[in-house]
């Protein structure tokens, strides 16, 4: 579910099948069923559905979660307000912390008090308790997120404190940070349980009315809610721990993105997902997607491991304006899908970049959509012409210059998932889709010297497609704070297995019959530093302390270009990873094409002056056709725009290889 439109892919065996349709904000369970009742087949018939939603991000985007209240312990109910010294921009002079999901007079204390580590100070006063809750009830509070000190260390009063809400408050969503984020650092774990509680009753009511839609036409199967580690839950799950439902969506573009990437053994990879709202981007290196568990969202700090996705407001939907300097810039407001860009017909007035596309040429009107939806070029030139008047030019010189200005503006967030890390963007493989991606993926690599680009099939509903890749999957934490120089292997290789064993029987009542697979990382850092990195562990069996401190060391000299072998290390959290395989199985079989060579359409592109440019409709092409560009490739979910000096050739899986010569 994106926020322009809904995306469905059906697997039958080797048979895939793509419907799209305009999402509904208000309720997306609505389009839902409505986008998936076009594929005229009894949902009786349906083994499984796996979701993909946006409803978590867009609650904390909109700030339209629910009202929130917050425990913590007496004396540590501003962590949130306090939050980090750290500015996102040193040089802005009036920059504002972000503002608190939870307001200060809905922040609570109870009186406890355990240490560091574990022990306790001062047992809980449950009297504390009763008063906020009361005072909750007060002030209709629909959830609240308790973040007691140290309660990584000892979740014991976290507990007590969940059972007397229960008790008291029977109807109220209440997320523990030990459930939700038991680590060390104060300000991020109370932030991710704030986001849990905050996105929790509005997530848990959605996957309920979804479920319900699909249940009245006749399903009866399973659903699977998909997660930001790009794993699926059960929609129980998925409403107990609701964080893990933000970048849902985007999650299942990056996991086609390997799919496709060992498909044709490509190590290094960028993810660029463009659609109507936004661009989604995420590195992959060596043949694994970058995992986070220091992102934001707004502003809000979330722990939770999450593939590493920066997102940009420049999507097909992005309005165009002219700034207070006289500039012309591009989003990150989005016409949405309601009103939409004003060659949609539904009643927008201005100017996107959809509308830009659409006065270059490289949308036409009668094959956009697949021919379901028509395309007024007049409606878009007439958004763009006050534009026009403003700064002098024609629209199509205007929307010409839109273009520019967006193909800017994704190159410099791919510069920010590869370059920040380390990574020289020349060295890989743009894997391009969404609806608008392939239209400006070939003019993106350019800016940044990338000779390679991939348009997978279907590439307007590839997220969706994504999600037919998807294992089970939870992820477990535990802080351990202490110098791994005097840890033993027989040490580490115990704690590794308390982690496993603590957490078995939440795993296997999501895996159900089937054995799940455990994965274990820790994170290392030199002592005294902030920051630390996650180092993958071997099986238990073959664990050695040392062979992890040499992985670190080269970690290290990767992202950061240099190690230093004689420091200290410090061990911070034990990670566990556990995962079923397969809740779908995504068809890899050699693409169907026509035998014959295809014919092209002939038009004009408004690019660089007036240019001559072929037109193909992307079924027409079988495997193993050339095509020299400007040629521009359509079909019903995308288009593919391939500029001069780029040969674009259909490779044996049906996937458009773009080379740039």
């Amino acid at each position: 579910m994106g926020g322009t439109f809904t995306d469905v892919v059906a697997q039958d065996g080797d048979d895939l099948r793509v419907v799209k349709g305009l999402t509904t904000p208000d309720d997306q369970s609505l389009s839902a069923i409505d986008t998936a009742a076009r594929l005229n087949e009894p949902f009786s018939a349906v083994r499984s559905i796996i979701h993909g939603t946006t409803v978590a991000t867009n609650a904390i985007l909109e700030r339209k979660g629910a009202r929130l209240g917050l425990i913590s312990t007496a004396g540590f109910r501003d962590v949130l307000e306090f939050q980090r010294q750290d500015r996102g921009n040193i040089w802005n002079l009036f920059t504002r912390k972000v503002v608190p999901l939870a307001p200060r007079h809905l922040r609570y204390e109870v009186y406890e008090r355990i240490l560091a580590d574990g022990s306790v100070h001062r047992p809980l006063d449950p009297e504390s308790v009763r008063v906020a809750a009361q005072a909750m009830m007060a002030e209709g509070v629909e959830a609240v997120a308790v973040c007691l000190l140290n309660s990584y260390a000892n979740p014991s009063h976290e507990a007590r404190v969940e059972a007397m809400l229960a008790e008291l408050m029977p109807s109220l969503y209440v997320a523990t940070s030990f459930r939700t984020a038991p680590h060390f650092r104060e300000y991020e774990r109370m932030s991710t349980t704030a986001i849990a509680a905050y996105v929790g009753p509005k997530v848990k009511g959605y996957l309920s009315r979804f479920r319900g839609r699909f249940a009245e036409h006749g399903f009866g199967g399973d659903i699977y809610v998909m997660c930001s580690n790009g794993g699926v839950l059960p929609p129980e799950s998925a409403g107990l721990h609701a964080a893990a439902t933000c970048h849902s969506g985007p999650a299942g573009g990056v996991l086609a993105t390997l799919r496709v990437a060992r498909q044709k053994s490509l190590k290094n990879v960028v993810s660029f997902d463009m659609g109507g709202t936004s661009t989604d981007v995420c590195l992959i290196s060596g043949g694994r997607a970058n995992v986070s568990t220091r992102l934001r969202i707004e502003g809000l700090p979330i722990t939770l491991p999450m593939f590493a996705i920066e997102t940009v407001g420049a999507g097909g939907g992005s309005i165009v304006s002219v700034d207070e300097g006289g500039l012309l810039t591009v989003g990150p407001r989005s016409a949405g899908a309601n009103p939409g860009p004003a060659c949609y017909g539904g009643g927008g007035s201005q100017p996107t970049v959809t509308d830009a596309l659409a006065l270059i040429g490289l949308l036409r009107a009668e094959t956009f959509f697949g021919g379901r939806m028509t395309l007024d070029t007049l409606a878009a030139e007439a958004a763009y012409a006050s534009l026009a008047r403003r700064i002098g030019d024609t629209p199509q010189g205007v929307a010409e210059k839109t273009f520019t200005i967006s193909n800017a503006k994704l190159a410099s967030t791919v510069r920010l998932v590869s370059v920040r890390e380390g990574h020289d963007p020349r060295d890989y493989t743009l894997v391009a889709y969404g609806g608008a991606g392939p239209l400006h993926a070939c003019s993106v690599a350019a800016e940044l010297s990338i000779k390679h680009v991939v348009v997978p099939r279907f590439p307007g509903a590839f997220s969706a497609y994504g999600l037919l890749c998807a294992d089970l999957k939870r992820d477990f934490v535990r802080t351990r704070l202490t110098r791994f120089s005097r840890l033993g292997d027989s040490e580490l290789r115990q704690w590794l297995g308390e982690l496993q064993a603590e957490n078995e029987g939440e795993m296997q009542a999501i895996a159900g019959r089937r054995h799940p697979r455990w994965r274990f990382t820790v994170d290392l850092r030199y002592a005294g530093q902030a920051s630390e990195l996650a180092v993958p562990v071997p099986r238990l069996s073959q664990l050695k302390c040392d062979t992890l401190v040499r992985r670190f060391h080269g970690l290290h000299k990767a992202k950061f270009g240099f190690a230093d072998p004689q420091a200290e290390i410090e061990l911070v959290n034990l990670r566990l990873e556990g995962s079923v395989a397969g809740t779908g199985l995504a068809s890899s079989s050699p693409a169907a094409g026509p035998a014959t060579a295809p014919r092209p359409q002939s038009g004009w592109l408004a690019l660089g002056g007036k240019q001559k440019c072929d037109f193909f409709d992307r079924a027409d092409l079988p495997v193993g056709t050339e095509l020299w560009g400007p040629t521009v490739i359509g079909e019903s979910t995308a288009t593919t725009f391939a500029p001069p000096n780029w040969k674009l050739t259909v490779d044996p899986y049906g996937n458009l290889d773009l080379v740039r010569v």
